[in-house]
């Protein structure tokens, strides 16, 4: 997941669930906060909690609810000798820019011993270069592929878009004869949409349409049209949830009979309304994918009394792992980033670690091997599984 300049509308909210996060932003307090006394073992938290109109930004909210029920969670076990595990919190407002400062805000703070984050692609590509050499990073739902070349210090707990997109592809494969692709000009949607491409390509098929569009693009319409005159069966999203909104309203209205399928960034179509329904998306996280996404969505439902969503269980788990090495002595950045990268190596290193979203073990590059990518339908409000129940 990435996101793009702000440029006049308020980009990436699915302006209902914002209204509905107002009371999540109050209950998990103000947008920085410091962690806590002498005695704690900070982390650094870095998530768009606001966006550029200075609103709620659902995917930073909701990972900062993950990970706080985690450092919970994990303080009521008493697992650290005695030691308290506290959040540094930082809003990077999901700006490139801003993710630099807040990132070194961090490397200065003596007390942090290594980061959450950051959520979106841009922001993570460009946080980098100030973690690199001094604290470990672990991002959430940041995909893009590009992630992969950042260094030894970046690690990531969402699967890379060279490996969704070819879930993704075969799924497509069987959903449509003539496939378009509409994608955000940014780094998550340049590097799913080219990686979609190839992937269907190499399974036989190809693209019959290939439109960028930016988050704040209000008429998809001349493209739909051209996509209706070629008889394109099936547009596949490579994009966020608010673009990707207006753009099945308006294939309605224009008579595009075809269906969407998108990737993680399009998940909140599900609490926008019933036309949504039918739109295929592959998720990060799903509450019905195991036994501990169950029993996560249980606790995380007791406490803020809604659903988890991916950016909150993926932030959930890398807190969990990065306490797992605090749990086993390493307290200094440079213990920690080699623990990591240790983590489901089959040669002195420690096992895969089990998270609510899925198995994490790192290859040489900081991505998680074989990470579960599922492919769900949205229906009646939720985001139902093939699979669910097995």
């Amino acid at each position: 997941m990435t996101f793009a300049a702000f440029s006049g509308r308020p980009p990436r909210r699915a302006r209902a669930a914002v209204l509905a996060l107002c009371a999540s932003v109050l209950a998990v307090a103000a947008c920085a906060t410091a962690g806590g006394g002498g005695n704690d073992l900070v982390l650094g938290l870095a998530v768009p909690l606001t966006d550029g109109a200075g609103q709620p930004d659902v995917y930073g909210v909701r990972s900062r609810m993950g990970a706080q029920l985690a450092v919970d969670e994990l303080n009521a076990g008493n697992l650290f000798g005695g030691r308290t595990l506290a959040l540094r919190i930082v809003d990077d407002k999901g700006d490139p820019a801003t993710a630099i400062a807040v990132a070194d805000s961090l490397v200065q703070d003596r007390s942090v011993l290594a980061v959450v984050g950051h959520v979106y692609s841009g922001t993570t590509i460009q946080a980098a270069q100030k973690y690199q050499g001094h604290l470990p990073a672990v991002a959430t739902s940041a995909t893009s592929p590009e992630i992969s070349k950042l260094g030894e210090w970046i690690f990531r707990v969402a699967s890379s878009d060279s490996a969704n997109a070819v879930a993704l592809a075969r799924a497509a494969n069987g959903m449509g004869r003539r496939i378009a692709v509409l994608y955000s000009n940014d780094d998550y949607g340049q590097g799913l949409a080219r990686n979609f491409a190839s992937a269907l390509r190499a399974a036989g098929g190809g693209v019959a349409a290939m439109d960028p569009f930016l988050d704040d693009t209000d008429d998809f319409r001349p493209y739909l049209r051209r996509m209706q005159s070629r008889g394109v069966d099936l547009v596949f999203v490579a994009g966020l949830q608010d673009p990707a909104a207006r753009a099945i309203a308006q294939a309605q209205e224009v008579g595009l009979a075809a269906r969407f399928l998108g990737g993680d960034g399009i998940e909140g179509l599900a609490a926008m309304g019933a036309r949504y329904d039918g739109t295929a998306v592959g998720v990060l996280f799903h509450g019905q994918m195991s036994d501990s996404a169950r029993a996560f969505v249980q606790r995380y439902r007791a406490r803020y009394k809604e659903d988890p969503d991916s950016q909150a269980a993926l932030a959930y788990d890398a807190v969990r792992l990065l306490a797992r090495a605090l749990q086993q002595g390493h307290r200094d950045p440079a213990s920690i980033r080699g623990w990591l990268e240790g983590v489901g190596a089959r040669e002195g290193g420690s096992p895969a670690f089990e998270g609510v979203a899925g198995s994490v073990a790192f290859d040489q590059n900081g991505d998680p091997v074989n990470k579960r990518f599922t492919l769900g339908v949205i229906r009646g409000g939720g985001i139902v599984l093939p699979e669910a129940g097995r």
